[in-house]
C-alpha cells in the first residue's frame, strides 16, 4: 500500500465516494452513528490495515448521502520496520529539496479530535463520538484501569477549563480537525505524566485543501488559540539514522514512548511514522507479561486459539493497553513454539500407541491374554528395550492421551528430545 500521505489525501479527495462507500460497507470496521454522522474504526477482527481504504478507518467521522469527509483525525501511522517502512525510504523522502523533517514528541495518551458540524462542535475519540450510541463510556484504546472512564465527557471539560476557545463554534475553525492527545492521571498507560490533565494539539487536517497542515502552521494555530502544542525533539547526527540514534539515546532509561517523524514537501505533511524507545517496549513487554507460559495456559483453555487467526483475534480482544502492535510478533513467536510443542506431542503420542501395540501383540503371541499380570511381564520384558518406556506402559494401562504425554515430556525442549530418541 502507499504510505504517502499527500497522495492518500489526493486519492481521498478525488475518489472520495467510492473510498467513503467501502468503508461504509466494511465488515471489518465499525461505525457508530450520531445524527447524519458516522464515525468509523476498525473492528475487533481488524488488528492493521489490509487494504487502503481501512488506513483512513482510524476515528474518520463522514456523512451518508451523499457521502462526503466530515473529519478526519490522524491516517494510520506505522512503526519504523513495520510493513517495510525502512531508514532508508525515510531518508529518501527528507533529502528532497523542499523537504523538512520533524521529530515530534510521541506522547502516551488518548487520541482525541475536535471538529464543527452544523454550528455545533464535537469531540470523538477512535471509536466514539458525542451523541452516539452508549456503548460504555469507555474508548476502546483505554486500558483496563479506566474502562469505566468519561473520555469525551473529561476531555470537553478539560477543553472549557483550559481552552475555552475549542468548546465554541469558530468560523476560522470550520473544516478543520483538531487532533490533540488528551492526558490525564486516570488513563495512564505507561508515561507518567503525574497529575496533568492536557489537550496537547498534535496535528490539524484541512479539509478544504484535503491535507495535514505542517508543524509551523499547526503552532501558529496554537498561539492564536493560546492551545498547548507538541514538542519537537532537536536530535544530533548528519544523517537520520544519526539523529534517531541520538533520540533514543537521550531518552534512554526514561518512560518516554519516542518520537514521530514528521515529513513535510512544502505546505504539505507527506509522511509520517513512529520510533519508540527500546526502554518503552520492555516496559510494554513486561506490562502484557508476554510470556510463553502465559501464551500456553490460553491456547490450553481454548483449544481453538491453536489457530492463529482466532489467537491473534482474541489478543485483540483484549485491548491494545494488554496487546500493543509492537507486543504482537512476540505473542506469535510463543504462540508458534506452543503449537510445534502440542504437534510433537501428538506424534509421541501416535509413536507410544503405534510402538505399544505392536509389543502388545507380540506379549500376547507369548503369554496370552487370560492373565493380566504374566501379560504385562511379557509386555515389559519387551518394553525395556525400548526409548520412551513410560509413553508404551502409559499406552498398556489405557491411559496414553496428550495430558500425559505432557506430562511426560512437559516442555518443549524435552519433546523435541523425546522425538530425536526415536528419529534417530
Amino acid at each position: 500500500m502507499n504510505l504517502r500521505l499527500d497522495h492518500l489525501l489526493e486519492e481521498l479527495r478525488d475518489r472520495g465516494t467510492a473510498i467513503l462507500a467501502a468503508i461504509d460497507a466494511d465488515p471489518f470496521l465499525v461505525r457508530r452513528q450520531a445524527g447524519s454522522l458516522v464515525l468509523t474504526n476498525a473492528g475487533g477482527a481488524l488488528f492493521t490495515p489490509q487494504e487502503a481504504h481501512q488506513l483512513f478507518a482510524k476515528g474518520l467521522v463522514y456523512c451518508r448521502d451523499p457521502f462526503r469527509v466530515v473529519s478526519l483525525p490522524l491516517v494510520k501511522i506505522y512503526n519504523l520496520g513495520e510493513k517495510s517502512v525502512s531508514v532508508a525510504d525515510i531518508a529518501g523522502l527528507a533529502a528532497e529539496p523542499d523537504a523538512r523533517l520533524h521529530f515530534l514528541h510521541k506522547l502516551d495518551g488518548t487520541l482525541i479530535q475536535r471538529f464543527q458540524h452544523d454550528g455545533r462542535v464535537y469531540f470523538t475519540t477512535r471509536g466514539m463520538i458525542e451523541g452516539g450510541p452508549a456503548v460504555g463510556v469507555q474508548d476502546e484504546d483505554a486500558p483496563e484501569s479506566a474502562k469505566n472512564f468519561d473520555f469525551l465527557g473529561t476531555a470537553r471539560k478539560v477543553a472549557a477549563r483550559l481552552y475555552p476557545a475549542l468548546c465554541e463554534a469558530r468560523p476560522e475553525l470550520d473544516g478543520l480537525t483538531l487532533v490533540f492527545e488528551f492526558l490525564h492521571p486516570e488513563t495512564r498507560v505507561i508515561t507518567n505524566y503525574g497529575e496533568r490533565e492536557d489537550l496537547v494539539l498534535l496535528a490539524c487536517f484541512d479539509r478544504h485543501d484535503f491535507r495535514y497542515r505542517t508543524y509551523r502552521e499547526v503552532r501558529e494555530l496554537a498561539a492564536a488559540h493560546n492551545l498547548t502544542v507538541v514538542d519537537e525533539f532537536s536530535p544530533a547526527g548528519s544523517t537520520l539514522a544519526e539523529q534517531i540514534d541520538s533520540l533514543l539515546a537521550a531518552i534512554a532509561g526514561t518512560d518516554q514512548e519516542g518520537t514521530v517523524i514528521t515529513i513535510e514537501h512544502g505546505h504539505r505533511v507527506v509522511y509520517r511514522v513512529k520510533v519508540k524507545s527500546p526502554d518503552y517496549l520492555r516496559v510494554l513487554k513486561l506490562v502484557v507479561t508476554c510470556t510463553y507460559a502465559r501464551t500456553a495456559e490460553m491456547i490450553d483453555a481454548n483449544p481453538a486459539l491453536c489457530d492463529w487467526a482466532f489467537f491473534e483475534t482474541h489478543l485483540r480482544g483484549l485491548g491494545r493497553e494488554q496487546v500493543p502492535e509492537e507486543v504482537l510478533g512476540f505473542y506469535r513467536e510463543h504462540h508458534d513454539s506452543h503449537a510445534a510443542y502440542l504437534a510433537d506431542c501428538e506424534r509421541l503420542r501416535a509413536w507410544g500407541a503405534e510402538t505399544a501395540a505392536r509389543v502388545l501383540g507380540e506379549a500376547k503371541a507369548e503369554a496370552g491374554d487370560a492373565d493380566r499380570r504374566l501379560l504385562r511381564k511379557c509386555f515389559a520384558a519387551r518394553a525395556v528395550t525400548l526409548p520412551l518406556r513410560p509413553l508404551l506402559f502409559a499406552s498398556f494401562d489405557g491411559v496414553l492421551t496428550l495430558p500425559t504425554v505432557r506430562k511426560i515430556a512437559s516442555t518443549p525442549s524435552e519433546a523435541k528430545e523425546a522425538l530425536a530418541k526415536i528419529t534417530d
